[in-house]
């Protein structure tokens, strides 16, 4: 190999550390893609949790590759190909395994995977157009709000009929028309462009920083402790916060006219 050749090979060369987001990124695909398994096999404890968790490795890849300065174009369209498998086509499947297991759905069923892919598709098209075309930081819309449904909050909410299930057992929520009447709206507020509050940008004053620990360390120990139970409040009282979002969004909008 000539010193030109060597020259260039360094030059293009990257640290193997700086892969490890991309690995993450792929890691969490492959579970996402195990919880279709067993959906498969109607072991729907196994399904839900491994979903949520491919849920929480798509929070960590994108904050590894900024601690560890890997950000790349290659690892942005990666991020965003494995969220719509994750998050646009597992869940209507094991929502569609779910409800054929006691109740024989004629079209309705698949027309609900279907609109909740497309809905998720759209989702995070719009969300790499208004990242490329660099929205202005300072813009409330853009700091304080997401637009729509975030396609990872959108998979998870689509779960919470089964884990009001797994914590409560069978009730109204367990009912086939209202799961995919429920699933729908979610897949709709995903695809559309109303504001839910971006949780990890609202600001915290002073004065509230140690009560704001305390309060994720409790969120923590319920996770931990009484897992099913802690989703449905937290999915329940996301719910709750999307009309206060869309009203405080609009109050925002009215005063600054």
């Amino acid at each position: 190999m000539t010193k030109t050749n060597i020259d260039n090979f360094s030059s293009e060369s990257i640290p193997l550390i700086s892969l490890i987001p991309n690995i993450v990124t792929l890691t969490s695909l492959c579970i996402a893609l195990t919880s279709i398994k067993f959906a498969f096999n109607q072991d729907f404890t196994k399904a839900t949790f491994f979903l949520l968790f491919a849920g929480f490795m798509d929070g960590l890849d994108g904050r590894l590759a900024r601690y560890l300065n890997s950000e790349s174009e290659f690892g942005a369209q990666l991020d965003s190909l494995v969220d719509f498998v994750n998050f646009g086509i597992v869940p209507g499947i094991i929502i569609y395994f779910w409800i054929n297991i006691n109740y024989d759905i004629k079209f309705f069923d698949w027309a609900l995977v279907l609109f909740f892919a497309i809905s998720a598709a759209v989702r995070l098209a719009r969300f790499n157009v208004d990242n490329s075309i660099k929205e202005n930081g300072n813009n409330l819309q853009n700091k304080y709000f997401f637009k729509g449904i975030p396609a990872p909050v959108g998979a998870a909410l689509s779960m919470l009929p089964l884990v009001l299930e797994f914590e409560f057992g069978h009730g109204f929520y367990s009912n086939p028309y209202i799961i995919m009447g429920y699933v729908a709206i979610i897949s709709f507020m995903m695809a559309s462009t109303i504001a839910t509050f971006s949780i990890k940008k609202i600001p915290i004053r002073n004065e509230f920083y140690y009560l704001t620990i305390v309060i994720l360390s409790i969120i923590v120990i319920g996770l931990l402790l009484e897992t099913w139970l802690s989703l449905a409040i937290i999915g329940v009282i996301y719910c709750i916060s999307i009309p206060i979002a869309i009203a405080t969004h609009l109050s925002i909008i009215k005063k600054n006219k």
